[in-house]
């Protein structure tokens, strides 16, 4: 197998390595998102304010890009 070959292999598998860490922290945060909203149903009878409930979405929401942008900013590893 010629070393060109072998080098494009070697991304293939680490962008599918990627792949699969990106699906597993989506899976991840949406059992975050289920979890936030049982325990908001448990707690619906008590009044809330309208302040927290967006500060805790826009919590999820800043989760949700820091671990995409840190997995954007990763340097690859490996011989590639």
């Amino acid at each position: 197998m010629s070393k060109k070959k072998q080098c494009i292999n070697s991304l293939l598998q680490k962008l599918s390595g990627l792949d699969q860490k990106m699906f597993n922290m989506s899976e991840a945060l949406k059992n975050i998102k289920q979890l936030v909203n049982e325990q908001s149903e448990v707690f619906e009878d008590e009044e809330e304010c309208p302040d927290v409930v967006e500060s805790e979405k826009a919590l999820i929401e800043a989760i949700e890009k820091l671990y995409v942008e840190e997995l954007l900013t990763r340097e690859p590893e490996g011989d590639a």
